[in-house]
């Protein structure tokens, strides 16, 4: 398995790596670690540019030696990565190249948003790249996920190909799965009944839960503090951008606004 942990040195970037090790422990793989700066070449003189780029390296490389430290797995291979490019770029660049099958991305919250990657531009990798990702917000430990939670907005899903992608992603598919139907009135009977048995046929039926909401509810300040003893994890859909949105943008989305505690898993095509 090939993952990819996006750092900015932060405390928040480390515990975010030590999450993603922490899933992949016993596993073999390799593990890229990616740092995006704005080196600004023609405008910087050499000196300045020589130290700052001398301090990046030392920095992204103290990084890797912490976390093989905090593995200690003869089963992974670790590498660095630097690079100058906008971050959607870099991102996609790695995608391709190393072929990354998950990415974790520490999740915007109330003290981190000012951070480069943890704050503004974690949303924008959301939304814009299509790997699946997971949102690791800075007080999370992992634990294997027992109890997950999975918003959906009939509305706009009705193929059966975006629920392999549940099966697929062994961080969900063994868990017990409770299913928050938004309901905002729209005619979604026949989706939902197509949705519903492609659950059912994907994952055991017993570990699949549903419960009718209004959309407006599940997106309530009061409701998400109290899910976060219920859950060990929320999954989205990559296609259910509303969902997207109104969890994880990094201006008003409700992660933005509380102290969130529980790792959100966006699932792209």
């Amino acid at each position: 398995m090939n993952i990819l942990i996006l750092t900015d040195f932060s405390e928040v970037s480390e515990n975010t790596g030590k999450y993603a090790l922490d899933y992949l422990a016993g596993r073999p793989g390799n593990v890229y670690v990616l740092n995006i700066q704005d080196f600004n070449f023609s405008k910087t003189d050499p000196i300045t540019l020589e130290k700052k780029m001398l301090h990046i390296s030392k920095e992204l490389h103290k990084t890797l030696e912490m976390l093989k430290a905090y593995s200690q797995d003869k089963g992974l291979e670790f590498h660095s990565i630097l690079s100058s490019e906008n971050l959607i770029s870099a991102i996609r660049k790695c995608i391709a190249e190393k072929k990354i099958d998950l990415i974790f991305i520490g999740a915007a919250s109330q003290d981190v948003r000012h951070h480069p990657i943890l704050g503004n531009h974690a949303y924008e990798v959301v939304r814009k790249i299509k790997c699946n990702i997971v949102a690791v917000p800075g007080k999370s430990v992992y634990r294997k996920p027992r109890t997950s939670m999975l918003p959906i907005d009939y509305s706009v899903l009705s193929k059966e190909k975006t629920f392999e992608l549940i099966q697929k992603c062994d961080l969900i598919k063994n868990s017990h799965m409770t299913v928050l139907e938004l309901n905002e009135g729209h005619p979604v009977e026949a989706n939902k009944e197509v949705i519903c048995e492609v659950l059912s046929n994907k994952l055991e039926q017993a570990k699949v839960e549903y419960v009718d909401m209004e959309k407006t509810t599940i997106f309530d300040r009061d409701l998400l503090l109290e899910i976060q003893d219920k859950f060990d994890i929320i999954a989205i859909i990559g296609k259910n951008l509303n969902v997207c949105d109104k969890l994880l943008n990094d201006r008003y989305g409700l992660c933005s606004k509380i102290d969130n505690m529980l790792p959100i898993l966006v699932l792209h095509q």
